[in-house]
């Protein structure tokens, strides 16, 4: 069931009605939103609404007057911004965004809507050196394109008065309907010395989830929501788990090459993880939480075949559970002698830290959680419902290891599962 928080609004006015604003009138209208659609040339309005052409660089020149808002703008408590340069008639980054921004700003106070929320892009950050960002990260100056991503924030944010809160969403890569991403990663030859980027994703439902979470906070009656957000799925992937996902997804198999030597990958746009914990705050949950999921919702048939209740190493999940059921007490009480001293390694601290982080990256909650289940029935003690089996730790390690096998590094996979490694073997 969705629960996204929906705004409580008087119509809404989606300047930029492209690919992400026509589905997000679509989504409006459906619940029973009045909702007006503005882009440069004639379009279909959405159900019970209107469409209105208009150029809004017309009100983004500088010396531009509120007067030239049309009325057919009036009588829209929220704006929501979706601007972007159409390439084929030759717009451009420095212009269309500062321009975007101070029309949006003008017609949103001069037709006294409530609430403002601009779409902008995690690329104004553009580190490219995997770190972890947050809404509090500074923005990036080193391309024209984030310094007009940056001033088009600023123009919004300098909107702000006591009758109009302002938002910035911050998204990242969009894919979806139509728009699908397996093209960016088939190309191996191109990925080579890119393998370890991080990759951030967004369902473009899921960023229309983020504007009407947004609104509806920033219409209501509580506490101001922030006037900046990241968007992203949460689960910031590698380029190389990307690559391997696709090809899996298209049944082809698939070996990175190592960069040939002395060679140097033309740089990526950033390499940088995230996060998006304020929008999770405000009650968002993303309904694609990672791009097998958003393949599998593009029809990439094969990840839903091969889907299994404990992930793609099901079969090896059963067999460790089955040998960890028949166990011996002689072979039980050496694992737990053995994971007494094991677990105070650096090699096992380090790879405990890397299974976590991978576990959530890899969007694998939900199988980790079905492994846990009978481990867990399996570890109680009998007539003691408190008490649990010291083995079900070094199980539960090498248990959650096993889940991601895959993606786990060999030397990590070894430190987990050290403890039982004779019941991996089959000894």
């Amino acid at each position: 069931m969705d629960r996204t928080p929906r705004p409580a609004v008087d119509g809404v006015l989606i300047l930029g009605a492209g690919w992400l604003g026509s589905a997000l009138a679509t989504t409006l209208a459906a619940d029973g939103v009045r909702v007006t659609t503005v882009r440069r040339s004639p379009h279909d309005a959405p159900a019970g609404g209107r469409a209105v052409a208009f150029d809004l660089e017309t009100l983004g020149a500088p010396d531009a007057t509120e007067a030239a808002v049309p009325d057919a703008f009036a009588h829209h408590e929220l704006v929501v911004a979706l601007v972007a340069p159409d390439r084929s008639r030759g717009d451009d980054h420095l212009r269309t965004y500062p321009a975007g921004a101070r029309a949006a700003a003008r017609i949103a106070q001069a037709i006294g809507a409530r609430a403002l929320c601009w779409i902008s892009s995690t690329g104004v950050y553009g580190y490219t050196d995997g770190r972890e960002v947050t809404e509090q990260a500074d923005r990036s100056a080193d391309s024209p394109s984030q310094r007009a991503l940056s001033d088009a924030e600023d123009l919004v944010l300098a909107a702000e008065r006591d009758t109009l809160r302002v938002g910035v969403l911050r998204a990242s890569g969009l894919y979806g309907p139509d728009r699908d991403p397996a093209g960016r990663y088939r190309d191996v030859a191109a990925l080579a010395g890119r393998a370890d980027h991080w990759v951030n994703l967004a369902w473009r439902d899921d960023v229309i989830g983020a504007i009407r979470c947004w609104a509806g906070h920033a219409l209501g009656d509580g506490p101001v929501p922030p006037r900046v957000l990241n968007v992203s799925d949460g689960t910031p992937l590698t380029v190389a788990e990307c690559a391997r996902l696709v090809a899996r997804a298209e049944g082809r198999t698939l070996e990175l090459p190592a960069p040939a030597p002395g060679a140097t990958a033309s740089p990526m746009r950033s390499n940088q993880r995230i996060r998006v914990d304020a929008l999770r705050a405000l009650g968002w949950v993303p309904t694609v939480p990672h791009l097998r999921v958003g393949l599998e919702r593009l029809g990439y048939r094969r990840l839903a075949a091969e889907h299994q209740p404990y992930g793609p190493h099901t079969a090896q999940v059963r067999d460790f559970l089955r040998a960890l059921s028949a166990l011996g007490q002689g072979e039980h009480d050496a694992i737990v002698d053995a994971w007494r001293a094991h677990a105070e390694t650096p090699g096992f601290r380090r790879a405990e830290r890397v299974l976590g982080e991978l576990l959530a990256r890899t969007g694998r909650e939900a199988e980790r959680d079905a492994a846990a289940g009978p481990l867990l029935q399996m570890v109680r003690v009998p007539d003691e419902p408190d008490a649990i089996d010291p083995i079900a730790e070094p199980a539960l390690a090498a248990l959650m290891a096993l889940v991601i096998r895959d993606v786990l590094p060999p030397d990590d996979f070894d430190a987990l599962t050290a403890p039982v490694a004779t019941l991996l073997r089959g000894e």
